[in-house]
């Protein structure tokens, strides 16, 4: 059990494998500082970075700077595309957005040969350190798909369980919310986490549990699980919850990072190897603990 993202900067650590980061347009401090803090705890760890020469060697450390290797560029879509490109089959690679428009850089990202290849749906985990709560959550799809029917959310909901599995989490526990335990036949949610949980127990998401539609208290919390006569391994134990759309995803991290102080980390999942999506407003820790996860992951 996992309970805080620094973790995962201390499993990078002792990592006995080459790893590559590449980063688009690490034009802001804080996103060079995260680079720099991760590529300095590992001697394996190779960075490159697609951008403003002028800009990225303004606020680099004059000694990091040398450790690096810069690929020239002003525009941001040709940045994005060479940095996707870049990925081969040879080193684990992890892609960063560094200061550049999300919408920019997804577009051009998921027109990448590479990604194309990888062919599956791709969606965004993020990583959530709640004060008092036992061990980190991780909630999908809060940032890529709006309304995702049942083989989006059958997708959605394999790409979670096999990022969990590359981060060490080898029977990850998955609660598809929905607003009831009870399954409503005018209920589409209801019907689909049912649905979802009966295609897991017949192994169509690999190794892991599924069980749903489960509210939040009954996924989360064990006392309402068995108040509520629900006998289940994932009822109030759930590592991952899969919400029913983007704005029930994104509205409950934003309410858990804003009201209940969580930290948080995110990345984008399906795209063949890592993408590590933070805002050009997070901090340091964020894109640090970002980066971190996305490297464990790559390397597992």
């Amino acid at each position: 059990m996992v309970s805080s993202l620094s973790v995962f900067t201390r499993k990078v650590k002792d990592l006995d494998k080459k790893i590559r980061i590449l980063c688009v347009q690490p034009h802001d401090k804080s996103t060079i500082e995260a680079i720099r803090s991760i590529a300095e705890s590992n001697s394996k760890i190779e960075v490159t970075m697609y951008g403003s020469f002028e800009k990225i060697s303004e606020i680099t450390p004059a000694e990091f700077l040398k450790e690096v290797q810069i690929v020239e560029g002003e525009m941001e879509e040709e940045n994005v595309s060479r940095a996707a490109a870049s990925v081969n089959g040879k080193t684990p690679a992890v892609l960063m957005k560094g200061n550049i428009n999300t919408a920019v850089f997804l577009r051009t990202l998921f027109r990448s040969e590479n990604v194309k290849i990888a062919g599956r749906l791709i969606s965004h985990v993020s990583c959530m350190e709640i004060p008092d709560h036992p061990k980190l959550l991780f909630i999908t799809d809060g940032t890529v798909n709006v309304a995702p029917d049942l083989r989006e959310k059958a997708e959605i909901l394999r790409n979670a369980a096999g990022f969990a599995r590359s981060i060490g989490l080898k029977c990850p526990k998955i609660a598809v919310i929905g607003i009831n335990e009870r399954i409503s036949v005018t209920n589409r949610d209801l019907i689909e986490a049912a649905v979802l949980s009966k295609m897991a127990e017949r192994g169509e998401f690999g190794e892991c549990l599924v069980d749903g539609p489960m509210p939040l208290d009954t996924a989360l919390k064990k006392e309402a699980a068995l108040n509520k006569g629900i006998q289940s391994e994932v009822g109030g134990d759930a590592d991952i919850l899969v919400c029913s759309n983007l704005e029930s995803a994104a509205n409950l991290i934003k309410g858990l990072a804003h009201l209940g102080k969580s930290r948080t980390a995110g990345l984008l999942i399906g795209t063949g190897f890592p993408v590590v999506l933070t805002s050009r407003s997070d901090d340091e820790f964020a894109k640090m603990a970002s980066l971190s996860i996305a490297i464990v992951s790559a390397a597992g």
